[in-house]
């Protein structure tokens, strides 16, 4: 460890996008890039490596195990939010889905005053941070995936490995042929941006290893012994060391502890952030915990946006395979699938355990009668100040080609309704039977939340309040689409796979059609889909900006964010391939700021 050593570059947790920009910014032998990681080098950790051991991993050392404030609208419960701890951070402890944002979406970026950030600015970066594995002709065709040929695939050279299932199960099947059944028949690429219907979904799973690919093996290890590329573990970032000298705030180096001792490392260019800002926020907070204010901006640690999920499990037939066995950890199951992945690297273990999904709009708004009744929604819950989220919204909500949620299905049961305080206790179920799980995340929430210090040391958590519901319109939404799962399960193929009079968990699942008892189901049972962002949010700093358009904090000189705090506005599905593909962007807004 070389304190005395001036970096060009110190970038600030190893995580998802760390890792990115440190293998980007390092191809030049040139600059020398400092990587500062919270956590260890898991690197050859197989819990990690095998991508259905993931749920091992909440919990333990490896996961920051945030859990929010609780939360009014949930009947003040507290919702856990796991975080990676670890080389590679929450891509090295997800459940490795890779789904694609929408246009829409992405578009709205640019419409909330981000000039450049757009659909057709973000697509290359999607295909640059990855590779798709081509199944074969005859799998492309059952599992629904004609479009994908080598000339149009969304990503052939990137470092993160993505596959697909190796076959066409019958939970897989009668989850496609269900979503043609009721006319939402996903016809083009899922990462075409426009796609609405059921698929089945790639995962960062490597399709020859069959284990995951994630930005610790994917960006970091292939050049770990590049000359100019350091990386200190288990060093915890104190604080970053500003000069306000020349009037704007200037990063200098930051402040470490590693064992114990505290160490201070030097920057010439920039601080780089994918972990967290300090002595730039609120100056009332800041001053109230001993803290020196050098930036004020109250926006910082605002905007906080998550996805809602809830969901229920339905009893399969006798002849439908299901995960449930190893959920419940039964020995002989769990011997039989490690001994499947390690003599042919194949079974349960070598894939993802959620492969299919469905983008949908809201089941209810497509008939005159739903359009009015939305647009009494947006009236009775209109914000103060009208803004391009609230056009936003209206336009996709009451659209039939647009997808405000995602729905998906994996076979096992759910343990909806279990005490989601903790992350590991949804993921692991003691339920007899074997079952499988429709769930929905809604899309585009617009209850906004925060993220706070309550401390100066940074051993201490925040203080997290997504604020979940607090914009009303976000339950009546939530819950039109859980009610419709009941339709789902109800419809052919879909119900033939399902055990006649078979058990419905949890028992209060069974609500019936009234809308009022989906909120009241949600309220019991929602949890976080673990994708939180937003609190550094690039956006104009009247509209409660942080960031500006090249995610540079205002106030500084030099201190970017890269991370997914940096997201103005929550995407549709998982956020992995979207945090991929802004630090792929922000890498080339510094080389080119840099002239590197």
């Amino acid at each position: 460890m070389n304190t005395s050593k001036i970096y060009d570059f110190i970038i600030v947790g190893g995580g998802t996008s760390g890792l990115v920009v440190a293998n980007r910014l390092s191809e030049n032998p040139e600059i020398q890039v400092l990587v500062l990681e919270a956590g260890g080098n898991h690197l050859d950790n197989p819990q990690i490596n095998i991508p259905a051991l993931w749920p091992s991993l909440l919990g333990t050392e490896l996961d920051w195990a945030f859990k929010t404030a609780p939360q009014s609208e949930l009947g003040n419960r507290t919702i856990g939010l796991p975080g990676g701890r670890l080389l590679g951070g929450s891509s090295a402890i997800n459940a490795q889905a890779f789904i694609a944002a929408s246009k829409v979406g992405l578009d709205a970026w640019k419409e909330l005053g981000n000039e450049g950030w757009d659909w057709d600015s973000m697509e290359p970066y999607y295909k640059k941070c990855h590779t798709v594995e081509i199944p074969s002709d005859k799998l492309r065709k059952e599992l629904g995936l004609n479009h994908l040929t080598p000339s149009n695939i969304p990503g052939s050279d990137g470092p993160i490995q993505t596959s697909y299932p190796p076959k066409m199960d019958a939970v897989r099947k009668a989850w496609i042929d269900t979503f043609n059944a009721l006319k939402y028949e996903m016809s083009e690429n899922a990462f075409s941006g426009s796609s609405v219907g059921g698929f089945v979904n790639n995962s960062t799973v490597n399709g020859i290893t069959k284990e995951r690919s994630y930005s610790a093996n994917a960006y970091f290890k292939p050049v770990q012994n590049r000359s100019n590329l350091h990386l200190v573990t288990d060093a915890l970032v104190e604080k970053i060391i500003l000069d306000k000298a020349s009037g704007e705030a200037v990063a200098k180096g930051v402040k470490v502890t590693t064992k114990g001792v505290e160490h201070i490392f030097q920057a010439e260019k920039e601080v780089i952030v994918a972990a967290g800002l300090s002595g730039i926020g609120d100056a009332k907070l800041l001053s109230s915990l001993g803290i020196d204010v050098y930036v004020e901006n109250s926006n910082v640690g605002e905007n906080f946006q998550d996805h809602a999920s809830s969901g229920m499990s339905f009893e399969v037939i006798d002849e439908i395979q299901t995960l449930d066995s190893l959920n419940r950890q039964e020995p002989k199951a769990i011997a039989a699938a490690m001994y499947a992945y390690q003599t042919e690297k194949t079974g349960p273990f070598a894939g993802a355990a959620i492969s299919s999904f469905a983008y949908m709009p809201v089941p209810d708004f497509q008939t005159p009668k739903g359009k009015a009744e939305l647009e009494h929604l947006l009236l009775t819950h209109k914000p103060v100040k009208e803004s391009v989220t609230t056009e936003f919204a209206r336009s996709v909500l009451s659209s039939a080609d647009k997808s405000s949620a995602c729905y998906f299905v994996y076979a096992a049961h759910g343990n909806f309704g279990s005490d989601a305080s903790s992350a590991k206790n949804v993921t692991i179920s003691h339920e007899s039977g074997n079952f499988l799980t429709i769930a929905c995340e809604l899309g585009y929430p617009l209850s906004r939340g925060s993220v706070h210090i309550q401390s100066s040391s940074a051993l201490d958590s925040p203080i997290i309040d997504p604020k979940y519901f607090s914009n009303l319109i976000d339950l009546d939404i939530h819950a039109r689409f859980i009610r419709y799962i009941h339709n789902i399960a109800a419809i052919e193929p879909m119900a033939s796979i399902l055990k006649p009079g078979g058990h419905i968990s949890p028992s209060f699942a069974a609500f019936g059609t009234e809308l009022e008892a989906a909120k009241d189901y949600i309220r019991r049972t929602m949890i976080s889909a673990w994708h939180p962002c937003g609190t550094c949010a690039m956006l104009p700093l009247a509209d409660g900006g942080v960031l500006n358009q090249k995610l540079v904090v205002y106030g500084t000189k030099n201190i970017r964010v890269v991370d997914a705090s940096m997201i103005p506005l929550i995407p549709r599905g998982n956020l992995q391939s979207t945090v991929y593909a802004v630090a792929e962007r922000a890498a080339d807004l510094i080389k080119s700021d840099h002239n590197i």
